[in-house]
């Protein structure tokens, strides 16, 4: 009896075809009768072959942009292959379901490529842990912070000049009175005219700040409020209540985290750490609290966290302990 339902599949994919005879239709109905697990197969069996029938059915498609540009694309081709296969179309029916899934998956996939508007494709530029410089196709350049993100289309970018930002990044743009730079981030618009500046609107943070340091840049926010900023200033926008705040710029080391320059001018060494700390993996620390009011004037460009640590400590009169992935500030007061 069992050998009578050996090829159950292929007579169950025939059935579905429309290509089952008498014959045919009567060995299923005697399988399907045995059992109610063999009945729940057959109906899953159907299931599957109509959902594969109506996804097949329910791509959209353009098809007269869509073969204009596959007739293109083949005009391209030195060459083409064509193979002959000689299958059995009732081998397996697992089989024919998951190619005809595949087929039409790729299918779907080539013919978005094809019709898709391709000023509609996003690049995304993320950071983790170390910063990353995005030379643009108008040749400004951006400097992105770690674990952060910068979108924009390539495409519109050279139409009208918008990113999205989501983190932190310092912006050195390049002036097109025709095509004006502009940074999207939070509810704020950022608009260059002629300068470099800084944006850090992490996600999840109450406020985004924006610093000038040559040009000049125009700032508004989501209910209209514009304001503009020279060099050496910076405006605060609050998330909740909407409002932007100006203020001349505080820190001289805005940009530190993309050219590796810092100026401190008599300042404590809590907030020299600090800064240090936002940029190098390896964290500054203090043994003793009390030194962490010390102050100094120092300069560093572009050196190493074990050379400016060395520098701290020598002009403080401290002495240096390593730790793993930190480096320790010991002594039981500052030589001033």
């Amino acid at each position: 009896m069992e050998n009578r339902f050996e090829n159950i599949e292929e007579i169950i994919a025939k059935y579905l075809a429309g290509e089952a005879n008498a014959h045919d239709r009567a060995i299923l109905e005697e399988w399907k009768s045995q059992s109610a697990s063999k009945l729940r197969e057959f109906e899953q069996f159907s299931k599957l072959f109509e959902e594969s029938s109506t996804l097949k059915n329910s791509i959209p498609v353009n098809t007269d942009k869509a073969w204009n540009r596959v007739k293109e694309a083949i005009s391209r081709e030195k060459k083409s292959t064509l193979i002959s296969i000689k299958f059995n179309p009732y081998q397996s029916f697992f089989l024919r379901i998951a190619a005809s899934l595949i087929l039409i998956a790729g299918i779907a996939f080539t013919i978005f490529q094809l019709t898709s508007n391709p000023e509609d494709i996003l690049y995304s530029v993320s950071t983790d842990d170390s910063v990353k410089v995005e030379l643009m196709p108008d040749g400004s350049s951006i400097s992105i912070n770690r674990n952060s993100t910068l979108v924009y289309s390539i495409n519109r970018f050279n139409k009208g000049r918008v990113v999205k930002l989501k983190g932190e990044a310092f912006f050195d743009v390049i002036h097109d009175e025709t095509r004006p730079f502009i940074v999207e981030a939070s509810d704020l618009k950022i608009e260059d005219v002629g300068t470099s500046f800084n944006v850090k609107a992490f996600e999840g943070s109450e406020t985004v700040l924006v610093s000038v340091l040559t040009g000049e840049v125009k700032i508004t926010s989501i209910n209209n409020q514009s304001i503009f900023l020279m060099a050496g200033e910076e405006a605060s926008y609050n998330v909740q209540s909407k409002v932007i705040s100006k203020m001349a710029m505080i820190s001289p080391n805005i940009s530190s985290y993309a050219n590796r320059v810092f100026v401190f001018e008599n300042t404590e060494l809590n907030i020299v750490m600090s800064v240090l700390n936002e940029v190098y993996d390896v964290k500054l620390g203090s043994e003793n609290d009390s030194l962490l009011k010390c102050r100094i004037t120092v300069t560093f460009d572009n050196e190493s966290i074990d050379e400016i640590s060395e520098v701290l400590a020598e002009t403080l009169g401290l002495k240096i302990k390593k730790e793993h992935n930190k480096i320790i500030l010991i002594g039981n007061e500052c030589k001033q």
